[in-house]
């Protein structure tokens, strides 16, 4: 394997890392923005229903 491939992989490993560490924020992320959703829909006195009609709307899934 040549200096050209070598340097391919290692790039493309250093992305595939990159990118797993996003996914892995993104689903931090997510988790507190769910838990936002949660505490506002309480406060706003929604139940699963309606909570799910709205979710719908915005073209979101539970």
């Amino acid at each position: 394997m040549g200096d050209r491939e070598t340097s391919a992989i290692l790039g493309l490993k250093r992305e595939l890392k990159a990118a797993r560490g996003r996914a892995r924020d993104l689903a931090v992320q997510n988790e507190s923005w769910r838990a936002v959703a949660q505490t506002l829909r309480k406060l706003a006195g929604i139940d699963d229903s309606q909570f799910a009609n709205v979710l719908k709307s915005e073209s979101l899934t539970e």
